[in-house]
This record gives C-alpha cells, sequence and structure tokens, in this order.
C-alpha cells in the first residue's frame, strides 16, 4: 500500500486547530491562523515597548493573547523566528510609505516629502521596536541579523532609487551604496529617538529636517 504523505510544517499550519480552555476552564475564541499570528506578532511588540528581548518568555507573551502557550509553536520556531517575522512585517510598512519615491518616473522631489510624512507616522508607532531590535543586536547574534537584514534591505532599495537619479543627471554622481546606507540609519536612528520619550510629539520638526537633508545630499537645496 501507498505511504500516506505527511503535510509539511506550513500547509499543517494553515489546518483548522483545536480548541485549548483558556485559564478559567471556557473555550478559547476560535481565530483564523493569520489573525492569531498576528495577534501573537502584536503581543510581542506591546511586550518589547516595556520591557528588553531578553526579558521575552514564551509563558509571558502568551499571557498577553487568548491563545494557549502551545500556539505559539504553530506560528513560530522560537522567540528568534518571532523577531525575524516582526521585521519582515515593519520593513514591509516602511516599503508601503517609501515606493513612491523609489519608483516614481518623475520628478522625485514631490515624492520624497510625502514619504518622510508617512515614515515619520510609522516610527511613532513602531519606533520602540526599532529601538529594542538596537539594544538586543549587542548580545544577541541572531537578533543582530535580523536588525542588519532590515537596514540593509532599505538601503539596497534606497541606493537603487539614487543610482537611477544619478543615471537622468537629478543627482550629481556619487558613491550610491554608501550614501544610501548612511542615510537610511540616519533615518532609522534619529526617528526612532525623536519619538522614544513621547509618542504624541508634534513630527513637523523630524519630517523637516530629514527632509532637509535627504534633498541637499540628493538634490540640491530644499525649494
Amino acid at each position: 500500500m501507498p505511504k500516506s504523505k505527511r503535510a509539511s510544517p506550513s500547509r499543517r499550519n494553515h489546518r483548522a486547530r483545536p480548541e485549548h480552555p483558556s485559564s478559567d476552564g471556557r473555550p478559547r475564541r476560535r481565530r483564523r491562523p493569520e489573525d492569531a499570528e498576528l495577534e501573537i506578532l502584536e503581543a510581542a511588540e506591546a511586550f518589547l515597548r516595556e520591557r528588553p528581548f531578553h526579558e521575552m518568555t514564551v509563558d509571558e507573551l502568551m499571557a498577553r493573547t487568548g491563545l494557549s502557550r502551545p500556539s505559539f509553536y504553530e506560528y513560530f520556531r522560537d522567540r528568534h523566528d518571532l523577531i525575524v517575522k516582526l521585521v519582515e512585517r515593519l520593513n514591509r510598512m516602511i516599503d508601503d510609505v517609501a515606493e513612491r519615491w523609489k519608483t516614481t518616473k518623475g520628478d522625485p522631489r514631490a515624492e520624497l516629502r510625502r514619504g518622510f510624512n508617512g515614515l515619520a507616522e510609522l516610527y511613532r508607532e513602531h519606533g520602540h521596536l526599532l529601538r529594542a531590535l538596537a539594544a538586543a543586536a549587542p548580545q544577541d547574534r541572531e537578533v543582530a541579523e535580523a536588525y542588519d537584514k532590515l537596514m540593509t534591505t532599505q538601503s539596497e532599495g534606497t541606493a537603487r532609487r539614487i543610482r537611477s537619479d544619478v543615471r537622468t543627471r537629478r543627482t550629481n554622481p556619487l558613491n550610491a551604496d554608501e550614501t544610501a546606507r548612511a542615510l537610511v540609519l540616519m533615518n532609522a536612528n534619529y526617528l526612532a529617538e525623536s519619538f522614544r520619550r513621547d509618542r504624541n510629539a508634534d513630527p513637523r520638526v523630524a519630517i523637516e529636517v530629514l527632509n532637509a537633508i535627504w534633498m541637499r545630499v540628493l538634490y540640491g537645496a530644499p525649494r
């Protein structure tokens, strides 16, 4: 008789899961797999707003959700896999706000300012995650790799835009890769610190400062 095929981990992850009782004995609310994964990611981000990564345990994390502890391993191998998924989510958010500047066929100056408006809002909400990753990186190799990948991905996209502008003579010849890396690292550190003490701080000062710097570096004095 032919052997039955085992479902791959990814396929198993998307099957309906049995419900586990909560701590008070009541059945937990059913969730779609993508909703359950998002709930864990958001609980992790909330934890990192309050405490450092090295204090995070699966038990404490899952206590912040309506899910059982074993549910964590339905979606993540370990805490480091969770960090990778958080970084990927943050990377997509940054891409969304920077996409128009990176890809526009028209004058990129118009899109640059719009991009900073979106980026400031994003860092006001999620800047604590960047600070938590940066703080954990020196003591944790896997966190450092996730953080470096985020910065590298954003630098590469910025470098492609700069090379395009050099070719079309919108930008004077310069080292696209190193200029992009410097600008992206500056953005990450400056914006994360700008909202460190007060998430509700007025973002207009940060937007004006970054826009002026990028404009002078890439396109000359701001209009």
